[in-house]
């Protein structure tokens, strides 16, 4: 039978809720308001590292693919300058300038090498 006005009393395991001082409340909220503050900075900065580095990154492709259409420019210039080297270096060139502006005589035998041999 219930009494009435009375309330079940908690079992003896279970602590009684207790009131917590006003100063530790005004704490926590200081606290809590700190602990926003600081994830909001660290996220802000965060986030401006990223953006800063996606920058640098987006910065450094540019310059790479514009280093590599002037590699491939230059690979381009120096293989016609090595084909324009080879033509010049022709035999049949060098020999056809010598006879018709210098008036050379191309020799009727091929010349013939002799060795020096060391005696000891």
């Amino acid at each position: 039978m219930a009494v009435r006005g009375t309330f079940p009393l908690p079992p003896d395991d279970e602590p009684l809720p207790t009131k917590e001082p006003p100063l530790l409340v005004k704490q926590r909220r200081l606290l809590n308001r700190w602990s926003v503050f600081a994830l909001a900075f660290v996220s802000a900065a965060a986030t401006v590292l990223y953006v800063s580095n996606v920058i640098a990154v987006k910065k450094l492709l540019v310059e790479t693919e514009t280093l590599k259409k002037g590699i491939d420019s230059l690979r381009s210039v120096n293989e016609s300058l090595r084909t324009e080297t080879y033509r010049l270096q022709s035999a049949e060139r060098i020999t056809r300038i010598a006879q018709d502006r210098l008036g050379l005589i191309p020799p009727q035998q091929a010349p013939t090498v002799l060795e020096r041999t060391v005696q000891r």
